[in-house]
C-alpha cells in the first residue's frame, strides 16, 4: 500500500516538471506545500484527464460506503483489481489522474517493530503516481475531489520493506494514463517485473511514525543502528 508520502518540491518546480499550472485560489486555500509528511485526508495535488493545463488539488482517500450507516477511507486502488471492483471502474474512463511527488514511506515490520524508509527516484526529483479522482459532497454540502493512489506490486528492490508500491509513471506513461479509456491490458504492462524505474531507500527517523510532525528533519537519513528486539525466551 502507500499510505504516507513526501512533497517537498515548491509550486514552481512542479509547474515546471508537469507543464501545468495551479489555480490561485487553490493555493491560497490549501497551502500544503512543502509536506513532509503527507497523509489520508491531507491535501494533494494532481493532474486530471478534464483539464491537464491545470495542477488542482484534492483531499486524499475515498469515502466508500461500509455497512449500513457507515463508511470507510479507501486510499488506494490496486491496479489488479481496478476494473473489477464497483467502487473503482466509474472512474476508470474519465476520474484518472497523476499525482505530484518527491518520495513515499514505508516501514520494515518485523514482530512489533516499525522500521520507516523513505523511498526516492536516485536524484530526489519529482516523479508522479497514478491516481483515480471523483467528487464527493462534504458535511458542508459542497463538493470536494477526492483522490486515490493506484498500487501495484513492489519491484524486487523494495519488496523486502514492503509488496506493493504506488505506481509510477514514466514522464511518457503520464499521458497514456490521461489519455482515452482505460486499456485492461494496462494491468500486465504497468505490473510487469521487468518495468523497473530505478528507485533509492534510505531509512529515516521514527519521528515519521507520528502524523503530527511535518517538518524537514523527516526526510533526513538517520544511519543509527537498527536493533532487532529479541523475546526474553529465547
Amino acid at each position: 500500500m502507500c499510505g504516507r508520502a513526501t512533497l517537498t518540491k515548491n509550486e514552481s518546480d512542479i509547474e515546471e516538471r508537469f507543464g501545468a499550472t495551479f489555480y490561485t485560489e487553490d493555493i491560497e486555500r490549501y497551502n500544503p506545500i512543502p509536506s513532509f509528511n503527507i497523509v489520508p485526508t491531507h491535501p494533494l495535488p494532481f493532474i486530471g484527464q478534464d483539464d491537464d493545463k491545470h495542477i488542482q488539488m484534492g483531499l486524499w482517500g475515498w469515502n466508500v460506503p461500509f455497512g449500513a450507516e457507515s463508511t470507510k477511507l479507501v486510499i488506494n486502488a490496486r491496479l489488479e483489481e481496478v476494473d473489477l471492483k464497483k467502487t473503482f471502474i466509474p472512474s476508470l474512463d474519465h476520474g484518472r489522474c497523476i499525482i505530484p511527488l518527491d518520495g513515499y514511506y514505508e516501514w520494515i515490520r518485523n514482530d512489533k517493530q516499525k522500521i520507516p524508509y523513505r523511498i526516492i527516484l536516485p536524484d530526489g526529483e519529482l516523479f508522479s503516481v497514478a491516481g483515480l479522482v471523483r467528487e464527493e459532497v462534504d458535511r458542508n454540502g459542497k463538493f470536494v475531489k477526492k483522490l486515490s493512489i493506484v498500487t501495484v506490486k513492489a519491484t524486487d528492490d523494495i519488496a523486502f520493506i514492503h509488496d506493493r508500491m504506488p505506481l509510477i509513471l514514466t514522464k511518457e506513461e503520464e499521458k497514456t494514463w490521461l489519455d482515452g479509456s482505460f486499456e485492461p491490458d494496462w494491468k500486465q504492462y504497468y505490473s510487469d517485473p521487468g518495468r523497473t524505474i530505478k528507485k533509492k531507500y534510505y531509512k529515516v527517523s521514527e519521528r515519521i511514525n507520528s502524523v503530527k510532525n511535518n517538518d524537514a528533519d523527516l526526510i533526513k537519513q538517520d544511519d543509527s543502528p537498527i536493533y532487532i528486539q529479541q523475546s526474553i525466551f529465547d
